[in-house]
C-alpha cells in the first residue's frame, strides 16, 4: 500500500499544509516562484506569506490574484490547500479537478496520483445535488453565493450539512429551501417555480392620529402601504373630531397607487346655536300651544281674549 502523500496526511490530520511549500505540481525544472513575473510573482509572494501565517482567506486571495495574472494552473492547487484550511471541501474538490483539467498532460504521474488521493480522501466530506428546476433561465443560489442559471450543466457539489437553495425568475414566485446533504452521497431535487400572482401596490398618508381602512377592514394608522390584488378597493380614513374620508379606487396590475388624505375638522361650534335656537322655537311653540288652547274658564287671571298687550279678536 503507497503511503499517504504529505497533501494528504495534512487533510486528514488538520496539520498546516506548509509543508507543500514547493507545490507537487510545479514541474520539475522551474518553480512557480521561477515562472511568475511582476504583479503575479508579487501576489504569489504575498500568498505565501498569509499561507506561513495561517491566513487561508487572505492567500486564497493573492493565490487567485496570481491566478488571474499568469493563469498557471499550479495555483489551482495553491488555492485548494487554502480551501481546506477553512473547511471548504467542495470548493477544495473543485479546484482539484479544475488542475486536473487544465493541466492535462503536463502534471506528472506522481502530481496526479496525490491529486487523486487527497480527492479520495474528502469523498465522505462532500455530497452532490442534482438539481432540476421546471423553468429554464431560472438564477440558482445556494448560502446566497450565485452558482449557475437553469438547466445546470452539472450536480452542485455542497459540504456536507444543511444548505440553503435559492431560485428565482421574473414572474414567478421565489423558492427558498433548505437541502441536507449527505456526505458521499448524490441526491436528485425537483423544483416547480409556480407563476407570479398579479399585484398592485397602495399607499395611503394621512394624519398622524387617523385610521386607514382598505375594503372595511382596519389595515394600519396614519399610513398604508402594502400590496393589493389588481381591481376595486374602497378606501377609508378617519380620525376623531374630523369628517371621515371614503372613496373607490381601481388598481391595474403592476400599478403603485399613492393617496395623502387630510381629513377636514368638523364645524361643531356653528352647529350649537342652531340647536339651542331650535329648542328656544320649540319652547315657544308649547308656551304659545297652551295660551291658544287655554279655555277662558281656567282661572288664568289674565282677562279673557287679552295676552299682554295683544288683543284677540
Amino acid at each position: 500500500m503507497r503511503p499517504l502523500s504529505a497533501f494528504v496526511f495534512a487533510v486528514l490530520t488538520g496539520v498546516s499544509p506548509l509543508v507543500f511549500a514547493q507545490t507537487p505540481a510545479a514541474a520539475p525544472e522551474r518553480s512557480l516562484g521561477e515562472t511568475l513575473a511582476g504583479p503575479a510573482s508579487d501576489a504569489y509572494v504575498s500568498a505565501k506569506i498569509l499561507l506561513n501565517n495561517r491566513d487561508f482567506a487572505g492567500a486564497l486571495a493573492k493565490y487567485r490574484q496570481a491566478y488571474e495574472l499568469s493563469k498557471d494552473p499550479r495555483l489551482l492547487f495553491d488555492m485548494a490547500i487554502c480551501e481546506r484550511g477553512v473547511r471548504a471541501y467542495a470548493r477544495m474538490q473543485g479546484l482539484l479537478r479544475r488542475y486536473e483539467q487544465e493541466a492535462g498532460p503536463a502534471i506528472s504521474p506522481q502530481d496526479k496520483a496525490q491529486v487523486d488521493d487527497a480527492l479520495a480522501a474528502i469523498q465522505n466530506l462532500v455530497g452532490a445535488v442534482s438539481l432540476t428546476v421546471s423553468e429554464d433561465g431560472a438564477a440558482v443560489a445556494v448560502d446566497t453565493e450565485p452558482v449557475g442559471t437553469t438547466p445546470l450543466a452539472q450536480p452542485l457539489v455542497m459540504d456536507l450539512g444543511k444548505h440553503r437553495v435559492t431560485v428565482t425568475k421574473a414572474g414567478f414566485q421565489t423558492i427558498d429551501t433548505t437541502v441536507d446533504v449527505t456526505g458521499g452521497s448524490q441526491a436528485d431535487v425537483s423544483l416547480t417555480l409556480a407563476p407570479q400572482l398579479a399585484q398592485a401596490r397602495l399607499i395611503v398618508t394621512s394624519d398622524s392620529e387617523a385610521t386607514v381602512s382598505i375594503d372595511g377592514q382596519v389595515a394600519a394608522k396614519a399610513r398604508f402601504d402594502g400590496p393589493l390584488a389588481p381591481g376595486m378597493h374602497e378606501v377609508g380614513v378617519t380620525e376623531v373630531d374630523r369628517l371621515p374620508y371614503a372613496m373607490q379606487i381601481e388598481l391595474r396590475d403592476g400599478e403603485t397607487r399613492t393617496m395623502q388624505v387630510t381629513l377636514e375638522r368638523e364645524h361643531r361650534a356653528a352647529l350649537l346655536p342652531w340647536v339651542l335656537g331650535g329648542v328656544a322655537v320649540a319652547a315657544g311653540a308649547v308656551v304659545g300651544g297652551y295660551f291658544l288652547f287655554k279655555s277662558p274658564d281656567s282661572g288664568s287671571g289674565l282677562a279673557p281674549g287679552r295676552f299682554g298687550t295683544v288683543t284677540f279678536q
